[in-house]
């Protein structure tokens, strides 16, 4: 008998049994081809999900005709074309015992010309506030016609074999749209009233119903709010809950639209609290018979439990943790809740990429959209392997290797792991980080990796060793100030401040605005320093996933840091700095400086060990100072390659 008895128990929803609680969440990935269709590599990436356990399976948000298509490479349902594809999908989903479906989506003014090729269109000539593109008013015989085509596409999805689907009303999309007085003005049958902003969604939801037929499982997606002036409440979404109990099965409870992104809730970061949506479901719940799905960096395996033993929802739905490790469910039904490779809800490498129009990895888990090659076995057998460096991309290296199979020893210079987690786990909000290198670790020990610290390899060792492949992942090395007396006052790097290597005297000037450099900012200011941030550019923090850079800017106004744009450190005097602005040279009064300028690749030994061994493969800031999430991707292609 497991820890989490309510999760793990049976659901209902309408004639459809799960055999869990836990519910894949719909979220978009760019994996599909350009016309829509379902690829070998999305095939891959849901029959490993379905592997790990979970109970339902809800497809990404689905395009129901051309025009309402979101994303560049994202799943479309608008054709005949796409049946055998969604047959695949749901092939691999019940080979595992989930049940499967898609989300009918229709994007409305969320999307661009650019994306589609086509006019934008929604309820009211009103742009969306993020994207900016007027869209065109649908007519009424427009509207008639999205209304067929939603009922085509679940069509579609019965043809497929998919065992429900899901009408996505929520996030500021087509229906949401109608919905909402935020984003229709309309003075017909479709806009004003309650009644008539309703129209859309009861038509879409009848037409569904006659096509599927009155024991076929349908769901409805809503915003519980949309945290946007005159958009919808949880008053609004109880009611059109209410409204919905006759006629659909289940209602699946998110929030936000992409105007209210910014605040967090909609894909919440690092910085938001776990589980900040139950209190919307919990709410729908209470105004519903329906069984009620909840949604939200809900990351605990016995939170999730909380959430449905106390009745607050009837289902949790999980979208970046099964990104993360599709064997969250597994793991948890197992007890093997240490193993779970936790979401730190970065969005580095999932929600950031997709608003560039990416595809999605996964910051923690390169294993994600990447299923094929990780299925394919080591090339050469069982190998010796030494990687050098402890830090994130080297442990990512280390334990894909050892997963495969492979002897591996890691030697690291410093008497710890962790390289630069452990300074950007030491600014505020950012607990992610400290959570990926204390997992990192744990996977060291469970695979038992030979570690050794305090070991700085040398070409001599090397050769001794004899390994048959090298993986060099030794970092970078912070920039530090090369102008007029930065060496005669406290001049110091944030990675060193971060590390406790060093502290920082009375006023502080930061020289560098990215994303660390607002971070560590806020780390002094914290500590009751007056801090400023002095940056050459005209932005702060443009490197910063979106809903993290508002909220950081919010507390670093909060907390009174002084942020000087176009501004240009030129040379250090005790207690001042002299900078260069437009308008030409001013000094700004300070007792520390703290360096945040980047940093230069550690790229020396790759080319010293290739006479001692025949593959040796260089990855993470040793190769280019980026992000986390390429580092352990290019740790875990190495181990690939061996």
């Amino acid at each position: 008998m497991h820890m989490f008895n309510a999760l793990f128990s049976p659901g209902q929803i309408g004639s459809m049994t799960t055999k869990n609680r836990l519910v894949m969440a719909p979220m978009v990935r760019n994996y599909a081809d350009e016309r829509g269709m379902v690829t070998p590599r999305y095939e891959a990436h849901i029959a490993r999900v379905a592997a790990g356990g979970v109970g339902m399976m809800v497809l990404e948000a689905s395009y129901i005709s051309p025009e309402g298509k979101g994303f560049t490479h994202q799943l479309g349902i608008h054709a005949d074309e796409v049946i055998p594809g969604l047959r695949l999908l749901v092939e691999a989903a019940h080979t595992h015992g989930a049940v499967i479906g898609p989300q009918l989506y229709h994007a409305g003014r969320q999307t661009s010309s650019a994306v589609t090729g086509l006019p934008v269109v929604a309820p009211s000539p009103l742009p969306d506030p993020t994207i900016n593109e007027v869209p065109v008013a649908l007519s009424v015989d427009e509207i008639l016609t999205i209304v067929q085509a939603f009922a085509d596409s679940a069509r579609r999805a019965k043809d497929a074999g998919c065992d429900f689907v899901e009408i996505h009303g929520a996030h500021g999309y087509l229906i949401t749209q109608f919905l909402s007085p935020f984003s229709n003005v309309r003075d017909d049958e479709y806009g004003g009233s309650f009644e008539n902003r309703m129209r859309l969604l009861d038509q879409v939801v009848d037409a569904v119903r006659g096509v599927v037929g009155a024991d076929y499982p349908i769901v409805v997606r809503l915003s519980g709010e949309e945290q946007v002036p005159h958009g919808l409440t949880l008053d609004d979404t109880q009611r059109i809950g209410k409204r919905l109990e006759d006629k659909v099965d289940a209602l699946s409870i998110t929030a936000g639209n992409y105007a209210s992104f910014g605040r967090g809730y909609m894909i919440s970061p690092m910085a938001i609290p776990d589980a900040p949506l139950v209190y919307l479901a919990e709410g729908v719940k209470r105004a519903v018979k329906l069984p009620v799905i909840t949604v939200g960096k809900i990351r605990a395996p016995e939170l999730a439990e909380e959430i449905v033993k106390s009745g607050k929802a009837d289902f949790v739905a999980l979208a970046r943790l099964l990104l993360a490790d599709p064997d969250w469910p597994k793991k948890a039904e197992e007890g093997r809740t240490s193993e779970i490779n936790k979401c730190i809800a970065c969005n580095q490498g999932c929600i950031s990429r997709l608003f560039e129009q990416q595809d999605v990895w996964c910051t923690v888990n390169p294993q994600t959209s990447r299923e094929q090659q990780f299925n394919q076995p080591p090339q050469h057998g069982k190998r010796r392997v030494l990687v050098v460096g402890g830090g994130p991309a080297g442990m990512e290296a280390a334990k894909i290797a050892a997963e495969r199979g492979h002897k591996v020893i890691l030697c690291e210079e410093l008497d710890h792991l962790g390289g630069q987690l452990i300074a950007a786990a030491a600014a505020p909000y950012r607990p992610g980080w400290r959570e990926l290198r204390e997992y990192l670790e744990r996977e060291m020990s469970r695979l038992s990796i030979d570690v050794r610290l305090n070991t700085r390899v040398t070409p001599e060792m090397v050769e001794a060793m004899k390994p048959d492949a090298v993986v060099v992942a030794i970092g970078a090395s912070p920039i530090r100030l090369k102008i007029p007396g930065s060496g005669e006052t406290n001049t110091i790097t944030a990675r060193d401040l971060l590390e406790g290597k060093v502290t920082a005297q009375g006023r502080v000037v930061v020289a560098g605005g990215g994303c660390a450099g607002a971070q560590t900012a806020e780390y002094l200011a914290e500590r009751g320093h007056e801090v400023i941030i002095a940056e050459m550019m005209g932005e702060i923090a443009i490197d910063a996933p979106v809903a993290e850079r508002d909220l950081l800017f919010e507390r670093l106004h909060q907390l009174g840091v002084e942020m000087q744009l176009h501004t240009k450190i030129m040379r250090v005097e005790p207690g001042t700095v002299w900078v260069e602005r437009p308008s030409g040279e001013d000094t700004i009064t300070a007792d520390t400086v703290v360096v945040c300028l980047g940093s230069t690749p550690n790229n020396g030994l790759a080319g010293e060990l290739k006479t001692a061994v025949s593959q040796v493969v260089t990855v993470g800031d040793a190769v280019k100072p980026r992000k986390v999430t390429e580092a352990l991707v290019e740790g875990a292609e190495a181990a690939l390659a061996i």
